[in-house]
């Protein structure tokens, strides 16, 4: 953005529908057309858009004879709301039309900014921070990106930034990783337990003892008094 402080202090929405405020304050930025050219400047900015270029975003392929002309009217209305004070903030180079709109002034591109600092954090393991960025940047969403314009330039767009957007809910499902997953603790156990001979059978399957012939001694349980299993984990 140039150093004019009115151009300064405008700042653009397209994370829902195509605004533009100076000091928080709304500015007209016109008709549904001429909301369109700024979006498609604000799609691409601090780069040139070739004329040709928004006159198929508006129209596709039935553009209107004097297409040409309707499109310098619209960037006319754009330039008279934005910058009144005729700096250059929207300029005509030789590869197109240009806004030269600072990063921070877009809420698309704060919010890219942010998702680039919360997959930083997420990679180093900084979880709360990355949470934190990722619900900064999705509090910059009021609606459908770019709602109520409509064209395969549009839609294109549209898809991609719910794809980031996606992305960085994506962050918040999953642990990072280096983040070890979450087992159960190993237990410890005793090798005499390994080494104990499980019945084949229930114990309630079991037929009943046969007692003991006279002479001998009672049945004794070999295991009386020792563990089967290890005790429970849980």
């Amino acid at each position: 953005m140039t150093d004019n402080s009115a151009t300064q202090a405008l700042r653009f929405e397209i994370l829902g529908q195509v605004r533009a405020y100076r000091h928080d304050e709304p500015v007209d930025i016109g008709s549904l057309n001429q909301r369109a050219v700024l979006a498609v400047l604000l799609l691409h900015a601090r780069s040139p858009v070739p004329i040709n270029k928004i006159i198929h975003t508006l129209w596709d392929d039935d553009p209107p004879e004097n297409a040409v002309d309707i499109v310098q009217r619209y960037v006319g209305g754009l330039r008279r709301a934005l910058d009144p004070d005729r700096t250059s903030l929207l300029a005509l180079t030789p590869d197109g039309y240009m806004l030269s709109a600072g990063t921070s002034a877009v809420d698309a591109s704060v919010f890219r900014a942010s998702l680039a600092r919360a997959r930083d954090a997420h990679q180093t393991g900084n979880l709360q921070e990355a949470t934190g960025e990722v619900h900064q940047a999705f509090r910059l969403w009021q609606d459908e990106p770019l709602a109520g314009l409509t064209g395969p330039v549009f839609e294109s767009a549209r898809a991609r930034l719910n794809q980031e957007r996606t992305a960085a809910a994506n962050l918040l499902a999953k642990p990072a990783p280096e983040e070890p997953t979450m087992l159960a603790p190993p237990v410890a156990v005793e090798p005499t337990v390994l080494t104990a001979a499980v019945p084949a059978e229930p114990v309630a399957a079991q037929p009943a003892p046969v007692p003991a012939p006279s002479g001998y001694q009672e049945p004794v349980d070999p295991w009386a008094g020792h563990d089967l299993f290890p005790p429970s984990p849980f």
